[in-house]
């Protein structure tokens, strides 16, 4: 749609600038995300739950059609559900769409810390080789923290032990304030870690 010069100068007339630019706090119309197909996916997630792991939607293959964000919006709705979901589900969810094996980083971000923290045995050596070959704080701390908040803190210890010498030293300093929360000061920190993470910081200003 194209709008004349006049169209244009009536829709900035009406702008208050001084309210939206220049006022702290947050934008004064909450910006909604929502998208027809965005709904569609929190919906078949939803569907999932709702049928216990015995069955599946009769629209499952939708899924199949999505583009990445679409599959994430589906599994972060799992995830803000996740006192529902079971390990059965889980189950069927795979049976479906092979998730486990998904290479989208994406949704192996959601996907591997759901099953860690429901103890979906199909998750672990894949969450294990998938956190042993890249570095990315973004996609090990969710494993780390899913580890650690369902009591599995030993496991989490070990396979941090395994690439604790692989990862970046800011990398290691985050998984280890997982780990041990309440000692910073950990004596198992990598050598260099606070310097690199000092040094980030500064650069990030």
């Amino acid at each position: 749609m194209e709008l004349s010069a006049e169209g244009v100068n009536n829709i900035l007339g009406v702008v208050d600038f001084e309210l939206w630019v220049n006022n702290p706090g947050v934008a004064p119309v909450a910006p909604d995300f929502e998208t027809t197909e965005s709904l569609e996916a929190a919906s078949l997630a939803l569907e999932y739950i709702s049928l216990g792991g015995e069955s599946s939607p009769a629209n499952k293959d939708d899924y199949l059609n999505w583009y990445s964000n679409l599959r994430v919006v589906f599994h972060t709705t799992l995830l803000d559900n996740i006192a529902d979901v079971t390990e059965a589900i889980l189950t069927q969810i795979d049976a479906d769409y092979d998730v486990t094996n998904d290479v989208n980083p994406e949704v192996k971000q959601r996907w591997y810390p759901l099953g860690l923290t429901l103890e979906y045995n199909a998750v672990y050596e894949p969450a294990n080789t998938w956190i042993s070959s890249m570095g990315r704080s973004k996609y090990l701390d969710p494993v780390y923290q899913a580890l650690e908040d369902s009591g599995q803190h030993d496991l989490a210890v070990d396979w941090d032990n395994q690439n604790k010498d692989f990862y970046h030293p800011v990398a290691q300093t985050s998984i280890e304030a997982i780990l041990y929360p309440a000692d910073p000061t950990h004596e198992e920190v990598c050598d260099g870690c606070y310097t690199a993470l000092k040094d980030s910081l500064y650069y990030l200003q």
